[in-house]
């Protein structure tokens, strides 16, 4: 018995080459004719050619070229400057009862914030003539120190050992 042999295609490099080339062909020619050939609809329409004065609010209208010009005849220099300071911690104290009489321990530390203020300086004929602060932000905000004085009756709840240097008050 013989058998007969389909035709199959076989997957070689070379096939599989020839197909990539012609698909990369066949997509830059499609490209092609789009960008050559393709049609460009445009749908929207000009409604008129002159541009209406449109008053949105009842603001009055500035002509920054007459302020600019009556700036410079009176020499008015307007100048902002921001700079950054450091704002302090406050130390609070509080009793308690549980700490020996005198004692002071530090519940928390505290930290220093920071904050930009902004200042506007006008000058008049290269005189300052007024100065006002325009903004002010805090970027760190600073933390209260803590401290907590003891209010107890006795002196002291620690109780010597072995090896301990004992010291006298002398009152």
């Amino acid at each position: 018995m013989k058998h007969k042999k389909k035709s199959q295609m076989k997957f070689t490099l070379k096939n599989i080459i020839t197909f990539l080339i012609f698909i990369i062909s066949l997509l830059y020619c499609i490209i092609f004719y789009n960008y050559y050939f393709g049609r460009n609809t445009v749908y929207a329409k000009e409604a008129s050619s002159t541009v209406e004065k449109t008053k949105i609010s009842q603001a009055q209208e500035i002509n920054l070229e007459e302020i600019l010009a009556q700036n410079v005849k009176e020499g008015q220099k307007e100048e902002y400057k921001t700079e950054e300071t450091v704002l302090e911690y406050i130390t609070k104290y509080r009793n308690n009862n549980q700490l020996p009489k005198g004692q002071m321990q530090v519940v928390q530390e505290g930290r220093e914030g920071k904050q930009q203020i902004t200042t506007k300086s006008t000058y008049q004929n290269g005189e300052l003539i007024g100065e006002e602060q325009v903004s002010c932000i805090v970027t760190k905000a600073s933390v209260n120190k803590i401290v907590e004085i003891g209010t107890a009756n006795y002196t002291s709840n620690y109780k010597p050992k072995v090896g301990d240097k004992l010291f006298r008050n002398s009152r």
